[in-house]
């Protein structure tokens, strides 16, 4: 058997291999993050009920101050929404938009992170003298074995 035939050969079984591990990956991915912050939740709620504050907290502000951002919606509750672009990979575009919120509890969220579309959310919950803050953000992979690998 000819070098090259052997390449497409082993190209090929690779991709057949790479294609029936993905379907074994899960089909919904769930990331979640915590941070304790030494404030009650009625004093955190307003950055995160706020999208226009978000350049004020964002670590994707923090990596790219450049960043384009656009607003749309009411300033704050349900409907607001930030859209932004970056030319930092690390960043990428994206959007949020406020879909549910619960005063000095929970911020509910339609996410687009450069091109996964998904659920993200904040939770606030009493911690010793300050509060937790945890960030969810929850999507489907369906059945594309790179959007599973991906997750």
């Amino acid at each position: 058997m000819a070098p090259m035939m052997r390449l497409v050969l082993g190209l090929g079984v690779l991709v057949l291999i790479l294609a029936a591990v993905a379907l074994g990956l899960p089909a919904h991915v769930t990331v979640a993050r915590s941070v304790g912050i030494n404030a009650p939740e009625y004093a955190i709620y307003p950055y995160l009920n706020n999208l226009r504050r978000f350049p004020e907290w964002s670590p994707w502000a923090a990596r790219d101050p450049s960043m384009k951002m656009t607003y749309s919606g009411p300033p704050e509750g349900k409907g607001a929404k930030v859209e932004w672009e970056s030319e930092v990979p690390s960043v990428g575009d994206g959007s949020l938009q406020i879909v549910e919120t619960e005063q000095s509890r929970s911020v509910d969220l339609a996410a687009d992170i450069n091109g996964l579309n998904g659920a993200s959310s904040y939770q606030l919950t009493p911690d010793g003298s300050g509060s937790k803050v945890t960030w969810i953000f929850r999507y489907e992979t369906g059945s594309s074995p790179i959007k599973r690998w991906k997750g």
